[in-house]
């Protein structure tokens, strides 16, 4: 991937919903979309506007499939199956869409399917059944505790940091090996039906925790002792574990969050232009092989 030193952000609008329809139906938007240009236009009034620029913006009309093949399939693809760490964050108002782009489970219609399902369906179809190992850990980051998802009985999870390598890690957090696609559905089944939710202002069911699913893959590396020499070079860009023996396993890890919802209604642009400005900005951090 190019320019991988820095955050990448992509905007998405969804479309009203049935109810907005109804109430909106002399709506005049506040935002104007630029997908060429990638910019996107915030009308504040008849005679102010502002303008901002992101690295794909996306019109109400883009598919789930289209958002993650642009945005989020890269880092996967390119990236967590070549060894780099990787992290998509999902931010935005409280009824943008942040879960439903994010964790859908498309059980009904496949082209629902939110970023989570289509990741964990891309990096399977590069393991090796057998060798490779895809492991999951599911969970929510609620008035400032950390709960496992998987098992909601594990509350105020400590968090750990290696004084030497500086590893950050969740030890009494489950982490469960992923069989198929569709046991990872149900893994994920379970956790959002273990999320903390509430009746809002602003949505009848908003998820009013921050949700993170950490996906770890090891994958063999099959390699002669004559073509050592010539990998060195990129085991520096890698992550690879293992002394001189082989076989040696790449590790990374991938990690989707869904940021709760912002609630600030009178530091909302919802209000100032319209009942809704729904809109999605999705954080690709920069890669690491740590």
């Amino acid at each position: 991937m190019t320019d991988n030193g820095r955050v990448r952000v992509a905007a998405r609008l969804r479309p009203r919903n049935a109810e907005e329809l109804i109430l909106d139906a002399d709506f005049n938007d506040c935002v104007e979309l630029l997908p060429e240009l990638k910019r996107l236009k915030l009308n504040k009034n008849n005679w102010s506007s502002e303008s901002y620029r992101f690295d794909k913006v996306f019109t109400e009309t883009a598919s789930q499939k289209r958002v993650y093949e642009a945005v989020v399939k890269p880092v996967v693809v390119e990236s967590v199956l070549s060894g780099y760490n990787g992290t998509v964050m999902a931010y935005g108002q409280t009824g943008t869409g942040k879960t439903y782009k994010v964790g859908k489970l498309g059980k009904d219609d496949a082209a629902e399917r939110g970023i989570m399902v289509r990741a964990l369906e891309d990096v399977l179809a590069s393991t090796i059944l057998g060798s490779d190992v895809v492991e999951v850990s599911y969970l929510q980051l609620y008035m400032e505790s950390i709960q496992d998802l998987l098992a909601p009985e594990k509350t105020s999870i400590p968090i750990n940091e290696d004084a030497r390598t500086e590893e950050v890690s969740l030890p009494d957090v489950s982490v469960v090996k992923v069989q198929d696609l569709n046991h990872f559905s149900e893994l994920l089944q379970i956790g959002e039906a273990n999320r903390h939710a509430a009746n809002t202002k602003q949505n009848t069911e908003s998820s009013r925790s921050h949700a993170i699913l950490m996906v770890h893959a090891r994958r063999s590396i099959n390699q002669k002792a004559g073509d050592e020499t010539v990998s060195q070079e990129k085991d520096v860009k890698s992550n690879l574990v293992g002394g001189n023996g082989l076989p040696r396993v790449r590790k990374s890890k991938l990690l989707i969050v869904d940021l709760v919802g912002s609630e600030r209604l009178d530091k909302s642009v919802k209000v100032t232009c319209s009942k809704r400005l729904s809109l999605s900005i999705f954080l690709l951090l920069p890669l690491a092989n740590v």
